[in-house]
């Protein structure tokens, strides 16, 4: 009789991905404490390691250095955003902010994102100002947003609404004050205020869009 085969089942595989994922989460979710404790430029490598409970080698074999971990946390942030199809594809047709309650209810899907993220996106905002490639990121992360607003407007330029505007300069303002009007909310701890918050936002967009 041939010799029986070992069985090389995938479970062994399964377990060891999943320990990998949970090692790289630890790791993740300790720089995201010491991060809002110290600051992103406060942080050292080893106090991460240090609150991960996790041995040097082990970080090296997810992240490069520090940068690299906030890369990733930032894809991750991205990635909630792209689950949007608007954002992913930059259509405007697919949203409508027509009605106050349609521009709300974009404005508090992603005001609910940021606030999620509350904690690594002020440090994309502080990394982009000493570095070429954050600053490009964090631009990538708010151009969908820009394209959009600024479709929206030309659209309704189109229907003789919002006239005395230029559509590219006022995406830009917008988007921006979207960004550090809630930037300034949770450094201010004022969580408590964010339905008064998104309702204003959205009540000057609209008014902007849909102003004779």
């Amino acid at each position: 009789m041939g010799a029986k085969k070992k069985r090389t089942g995938g479970r062994g595989v399964r377990f060891a991905q999943d320990r990998s994922r949970e090692t790289q989460r630890r790791i993740l979710d300790a720089a995201l404490e010491v991060f809002a404790e110290k600051g992103y430029n406060g942080t050292t490598v080893a106090e991460i390691i240090s609150r991960a409970g996790i041995g040097h080698g082990t970080f090296w074999l997810y992240f490069h250095n520090k940068e690299d971990l906030l890369r990733y946390l930032l894809q991750e942030m991205v990635d909630e955003f792209e689950a949007f199809d608007w954002y992913r594809r930059g259509d405007a047709s697919m949203i409508s902010m027509r009605s106050l309650q349609e521009v709300e209810e974009v404005i508090r899907a992603v005001m609910e994102i940021f606030a999620r993220y509350s904690t690594i996106h002020p440090l994309i905002v502080r990394a982009a100002m000493d570095s070429e490639e954050f600053w490009e990121a964090l631009e990538d992360l708010n151009q969908p947003f820009v394209r959009i607003v600024e479709m929206k407007l030309r659209e309704h330029l189109e229907k003789g609404l919002c006239g005395d505007l230029d559509p590219e300069v006022t995406a830009r303002i917008i988007v921006n004050m979207l960004e550090y009007t809630n930037l300034q909310w949770l450094k201010e701890h004022r969580e408590a205020e964010r339905d008064s918050l998104i309702h204003n936002l959205s009540l000057i967009i609209h008014r902007t869009l849909n102003h004779a």
